[in-house]
């Protein structure tokens, strides 16, 4: 059952709602304009549709409720008429497949149909007996059993001959339906029946004529061989002649379609022989002019079809239609009162609310908002009287704190050493020194005035890769001076990656550790090297000496230490850097160490390799993200 009630409330529901569907979209375009307005009209419109719309439903539904009874009268007349062509036709199928089975079961048929005529003594007279059993005993008693049988055929196996009987003598032997779509199905199909719908028989009529069929592989039921191809066809007139009488309403259409989607019936002869997509294409297509039932054989696989106009439908409901506008108009009219109301009585606090926002934002902290209410306005009224007393809180306490902060910054200030006064004193001893020809006491000057320049000077977290080689370089010549050069160093550096960022003192602390717990004892051999090098897209420095080594757990002591001891450069340590690392470059990048006792230690860090722009460490970051 495929009744298409849907279809049907909906070309009614267009043409009931006309007027409120266009006052709908009348309150969405001013839903878009007032979307920047007062809450008392949001208020209203939400509320109108939170009542409105539920009565909408409700109303279809009780409309749709009352036209079920009528439909369901429609539908049970519609459903008995199908029904009983299923029926019938279901009946008719039986018996063609019926008739199919008998010659299936005929021993003396499939032995005639087994015979190897090459071998027969006298093959004419045999063959000549063997036609006339079939046509005079086989078919016959056939056509005896059923009338409706037009005509029979079996396309032998083991011979060229045709057996055939039927009531027009004339019989085409050009024609051989080998390679028609039906044949190759009953072909494949084995010992099943196989219903093929209305086609031309072209085989035993003088011109093509439409038929019923049905179809069967004859076998040997000993050895599964297949002998043969049993076709019994039936006119179409008997079709028509079965359901004639069936139905006379004359507002009713009624269709069968076979399972090659074509008509074979129909109450308007003129569509038979017809696709189903030309004889119902416009009824199928078009829900909302007709009203279809369909339902759909077991047996034979055929569509049946019950079709009626829906104006003829439409009278008997349009009182009912009536009532249920008025009724739904009157409710529209309720309900948007009552969204007016409680829009008003919600909007009138949150407004007076507002105006007091409105002194807050001038400046006045003073104002109070009335707590009349028990409900969330009320309770907003609360929440906005203890904002302002807290604002006026905050507001005093940042005067405290900004005092207090004027106060310290004034004092450090006061504390501060000029680092201009440090840089002139070292000059004027340099130029003492190389006034007396002290050239190493020069040197060690100038070395110290670029690492005090270094550390004083660039206030930025990143800086070239360029200067952190100097500073080292600078850094490890005033260290030798300091150690009595205990110990070598070799620096090398890629020139493409001079130009690009690093943190500051990022290489420091992994030197300064070298030197201070790997360079211990009397070994003249010493050496340190420093290698920056591009790997990728990213840069490694890799930090080498041929020092003591480090145990494990004093190596993981120093992978963990935040600041280093009173004795070094700075208090920055190298558990420092590697979080440093890790933070500005994120969990791929950062420190790797591995040392040997006895052998010394390697240090590598990796960074992403960013050209470095002068300007400020937050744009360095923004680069690298």
């Amino acid at each position: 059952m495929l009744l298409k009630r849907a279809g049907i409330s909906h070309k009614i529901n267009s043409s009931l709602f006309d007027k409120f569907l266009q006052k709908g979209d009348l309150f969405m375009r001013k839903w878009r304009r007032l979307r920047d307005r007062s809450i008392r009209q949001k208020l209203f419109l939400t509320y109108s549709l939170l009542m409105i719309v539920p009565l909408v439903v409700i109303s279809d539904y009780f409309y749709v409720y009352a036209m079920s009874v009528f439909e369901t009268r429609i539908e049970k007349s519609f459903q008995e008429t199908n029904l009983q062509m299923v029926s019938t036709a279901d009946s008719f199928v039986s018996n063609m497949i019926k008739s199919s089975e008998r010659p299936f079961y005929d021993e003396k048929l499939i032995e005639i149909l087994s015979k190897d005529y090459s071998k027969e003594a006298y093959e004419t007279f045999t063959k000549s007996m063997d036609y006339r059993y079939i046509s005079d005993n086989v078919f016959k008693e056939l056509m005896n059993f059923n009338p409706d049988i037009d005509s029979i055929l079996i396309y032998p196996k083991n011979s060229p001959l045709i057996y055939r009987r039927g009531y027009d003598t004339t019989f085409n032997y050009k024609y051989s339906p080998v390679h028609e779509p039906w044949f190759q199905r009953i072909v494949n199909n084995a010992e099943r029946p196989v219903l093929i719908g209305m086609h031309e028989e072209k085989q035993m009529y003088a011109k093509p004529r439409p038929v019923l069929s049905v179809g069967r592989m004859l076998v040997d039921t000993e050895n599964f061989e297949k002998l043969g191809v049993l076709l019994i066809n039936f006119r179409m007139e008997k079709l028509e002649k079965l359901f004639s009488g069936l139905d006379d309403k004359k507002d009713v259409s009624q269709f069968i379609v076979d399972d090659n989607d074509t008509v074979v019936f129909s109450s308007n002869p003129s569509m038979v022989g017809f696709k189903h997509r030309q004889a119902l294409a416009e009824m199928e297509s078009n829900p909302k002019k007709y009203y279809v039932v369909q339902h759909e054989s077991s047996i034979s696989g055929w569509k049946f079809y019950s079709v009626v106009h829906r104006d003829k439908l439409l009278a008997e409901i349009i009182q009912i239609r009536n009532t249920a506008v008025l009724l739904l108009l009157l409710l529209i009219g309720l309900g948007f009162v009552t969204a007016y109301l409680i829009s008003r009585s919600i909007s009138n606090p949150i407004q007076r609310l507002s105006r007091l926002m409105g002194k807050v934002e001038k400046g006045n902290f003073e104002v109070v908002a009335t707590q009349d209410r028990m409900d969330e306005v009320g309770q907003l009224a609360g929440s906005f009287n203890r904002m302002t007393g807290e604002i006026k809180e905050l507001i005093e306490q940042i005067r405290q704190g900004e005092k207090k902060k004027r106060s310290a910054e004034l004092k450090a200030l006061q504390n501060q050493i000029n680092p201009h006064f440090i840089y002139n004193t070292l000059s004027v001893i340099k130029w003492m020194s190389q006034a007396q020809m002290a050239h190493n006491i020069t040197e060690a000057i100038d070395d110290m005035i670029k690492v005090l320049s270094f550390s004083t000077r660039n206030t930025q977290e990143f800086i070239f890769i360029e200067e952190e080689i100097s500073f080292i370089r600078s850094y490890l010549e005033l260290l030798q001076l300091r150690y009595y050069n205990v110990f070598e160093f070799d620096i090398e550096a890629d020139p493409e990656v001079l130009t690009c960022s690093t943190l500051k003192f990022m290489v420091q602390p992994f030197v300064e550790n070298a030197i201070f717990h790997g360079f211990v004892g009397d070994s003249a051999e010493y050496t340190l090297k420093l290698r920056v090098e591009k790997a990728g897209n990213d840069i490694q420095f890799t930090i080498t000496d041929n020092g003591v080594g480090i145990e494990d757990e004093r190596l993981q002591e120093l992978l963990a230490q935040e600041k280093s001891n009173g004795q070094t450069m700075n208090s920055i340590g190298v558990g420092n850097v590697s979080r440093r690392l890790k933070l500005h470059y994120g969990e791929r990048y950062g420190v790797r160490v591995h040392s040997q006792v006895g052998k010394g230690t390697e240090v590598s860090i990796l960074i992403p390799a960013i050209e470095h722009h002068p300007h400020s460490d937050q744009e360095e970051r923004e680069g690298y993200a």
